[in-house]
């Protein structure tokens, strides 16, 4: 559990899977950080955060993932686009 979170941790925010989306989606960095935090105990705290960290992303103008997996192959810290899947499970099982 640990090593996943850490893995998702990684993330430096570089802005480089924005940069090669071509939504300008900020997916996989949202995702990051919601893997990264719902993989502790201490994220279960929060059900509503992927939802709340994809509506800032939304309300700051970044386009939403459609699966291109751009980001993904550009990630310096090679951050998978499966983090993206996690977010998206958190976020249906809170509605």
């Amino acid at each position: 559990m640990a090593d996943a979170a850490f893995d998702a941790a990684t993330c430096i925010g570089c802005g480089a899977c924005v940069a090669i989306c071509p939504n300008a989606s900020a997916s996989l960095f949202v995702a990051a950080k919601v893997a990264h935090l719902s993989t502790l105990p201490q994220g279960d705290m929060d059900k509503k955060r992927p939802a709340k960290m994809l509506k800032a992303m939304e309300d700051e103008g970044f386009g939403s993932c459609s699966n291109y997996r751009e980001c993904e192959s550009v990630c310096p810290k090679e951050i998978n686009v499966s983090a993206i899947t996690t977010m998206n499970r958190l976020l249906y099982r809170s509605r």
